[in-house]
């Protein structure tokens, strides 16, 4: 059971992306995304996936290595998905696998190179041959404002990259990568880059 601390700092989480504009950012994602009944979905970096309640009835399965916001998961949504505190590994993969849809909110720019491929291979090799994955992160980009640029390299993520060079991560992934910028506006003051991934190259058999 998630403690009043849990709960306490899970809502603060919550508020601070509404601030920012990110929950409208994961509403955008949600829609791309548009998990139907009875599909089976993986939430890589789940947090406290406040975002559940809106999804239809599916076999949701969470990961983040953050106990405090997985207990506060549980206590919210444990009668209606399942929630790991730990990594997403192929150890989980061959146990849970494959996956319709897959959701990297906000994980790419806290990993190098190195993890992000290996991660999106992983990811890649879940999901069914027609699955869908949609990631979003921080971003870079060419005439980016000054205000949203400074929020973007303060950004607790240690590897905020270009938008060009998020799909160059994903290409050796996925055949069909889909991307656009969103916000950087007075409605949604942070920018968020938002890939649409399809075609993956090695589908989970």
């Amino acid at each position: 059971m998630a403690t009043w601390i849990e709960r306490a700092r899970a809502t603060g989480y919550i508020l601070s992306q509404r601030l920012v504009g990110a929950d409208r950012a994961r509403d955008i994602c949600l829609a791309a995304l548009d998990v139907q009944p009875g599909e089976r979905v993986l939430d890589v970096g789940c947090g406290p996936a406040y975002y559940v309640a809106g999804l239809p009835d599916c076999e949701y399965f969470g990961f983040d290595t953050n106990s405090a916001q997985i207990n506060s998961a549980r206590a919210r949504f444990g009668d209606r998905a399942l929630f790991y505190d730990e990594p997403y590994t192929a150890e989980r993969m061959r146990e849970l696998a494959p996956f319709d849809k897959v959701f990297l909110l906000g994980i790419l720019h806290h990993l190098d190179d190195a993890g992000c491929r290996s991660l999106l291979d992983l990811v890649a090799r879940s999901l069914k041959p027609n699955g869908r994955v949609v990631a979003l992160d921080t971003p870079l980009y060419q005439g980016q404002s000054t205000f949203s640029r400074a929020l973007a390299k303060n950004d607790r993520g240690d590897y905020v990259r270009f938008t060009d060079a998020y799909v160059a991560l994903a290409n050796p992934s996925f055949s069909q990568i889909e991307s656009r910028v969103l916000g950087d506006s007075i409605t949604m003051p942070w920018s968020f880059f938002m890939m649409t991934m399809t075609g993956p190259r090695s589908p989970n058999a």
